[in-house]
């Protein structure tokens, strides 16, 4: 029996943000993520890099949500504390008590995906805002053999 691999459908897309994010609060429209999946891909695995902070956050996660466009590819809300994205993970690793790192390299793997959406980054509780230059990249995939 052939073991299952992992099939890359088409190029990662990335979006380098321009805008901080505050402490429980969602990216800037400017700095969400747009997959318009025409390949089809089942999932896909994103990565949070050049995430940096002023101080280090001891608590909190920074969490992926989306949002579903229209058939039309017209955009959805943008996600507020009154319309609500929906939550698709928390990146890892997460900040804890004693964290004196200010910079990580984060994941979150095997998303599920629909055929257009943005994703948004959502600060949840770190007390601390998100700097600028954040990049979030998603490699979309499906399985294969």
């Amino acid at each position: 029996m052939a073991a299952i691999l992992r099939t890359n459908v088409g190029s990662a897309v990335s979006v380098t943000a321009a805008n901080a994010v505050a402490n429980n609060a969602y990216a800037n429209s400017a700095d969400k993520l747009r997959i318009q999946n025409t390949g089809n891909a089942l999932l896909a695995d994103f990565r949070l890099t050049s995430a940096t902070f002023a101080t280090a956050p001891v608590g909190g996660v920074l969490q992926l949500i989306a949002v579903d466009r229209d058939f039309a590819g017209n955009a959805g809300p943008n996600p507020a504390t009154s319309m609500l994205g929906r939550v698709l993970g928390s990146f890892s690793p997460q900040p804890a008590t004693g964290n004196a790192s200010t910079s990580w390299v984060m994941g979150l793997d095997s998303v599920p995906l629909v055929a257009d959406a943005d994703y948004w980054l959502l600060n949840n509780g770190t007390a601390y805002s998100l700097n600028s230059g954040w990049i979030l990249t998603a490699q979309p995939w499906s399985p294969g053999t």
